[in-house]
C-alpha cells in the first residue's frame, strides 16, 4: 500500500496539520492544544476528575495530570477534593476562564474551516460520521 492510500498516514497527517494551525492560533494566550482540549471539555462538563478528563482527552492520567497542573498554575482551572471520594479531586473551570474559552472556539472553529474548505455541508456531515464510525471501530480492540 502506497503512503498516500494509508488511512493511518493519512489520518495522521491531517491530525498533526490541524493540531499545528490550532498551536498557532492558541499561541497568542499562551496555550497548547491539549490544554484547550481540557478547557473545553471543562466548558461543556464542568466539575470532573482527572480520571475522566483523561478518558474523555484520550489522553493518559500522567500526560493528563500535567496539563491540568499547568492550567491550574495559570490560574484557569482548579482542584477540589471530590464529596464522593476522599481520594479524588475535581477539577473545574475558574471564574474567569469561561469567557475566555467562548473566545477561543471561535478561533478554533477556524480552524476546523480552513480543513474543510472545498466539501459540501453534507460531505462535512459524512466525514464526521466516517470518522466516529472509524474511532468506534478502532475502541473494540
Amino acid at each position: 500500500m502506497e503512503l498516500n492510500t494509508s488511512l493511518g498516514y493519512l489520518l495522521n497527517i491531517s491530525a498533526k496539520l490541524i493540531k499545528r494551525n490550532l498551536d498557532l492560533l492558541l499561541k497568542d494566550y499562551n496555550l497548547t492544544s491539549s490544554q484547550w482540549a481540557v478547557l473545553k471539555l471543562l466548558s461543556s462538563e464542568n466539575h470532573l476528575s482527572q480520571a475522566d478528563i483523561a478518558e474523555k482527552t484520550n489522553t493518559d492520567r500522567a500526560t493528563c495530570g500535567a496539563v491540568i497542573d499547568k492550567l491550574i498554575a495559570k490560574q484557569m482551572v482548579y482542584k477540589s477534593l471530590s464529596s464522593n471520594d476522599r481520594r479524588s479531586y475535581i477539577v473545574s473551570l475558574s471564574s474567569n476562564t469561561g469567557e475566555l474559552v467562548n473566545h477561543i472556539s471561535h478561533l478554533a472553529e477556524q480552524t476546523n474551516h480552513q480543513a474543510l474548505q472545498g466539501f459540501s455541508a453534507d460531505e462535512q456531515k459524512q466525514l464526521i460520521a466516517f470518522l466516529h464510525t472509524i474511532i468506534k471501530n478502532l475502541e473494540k480492540i
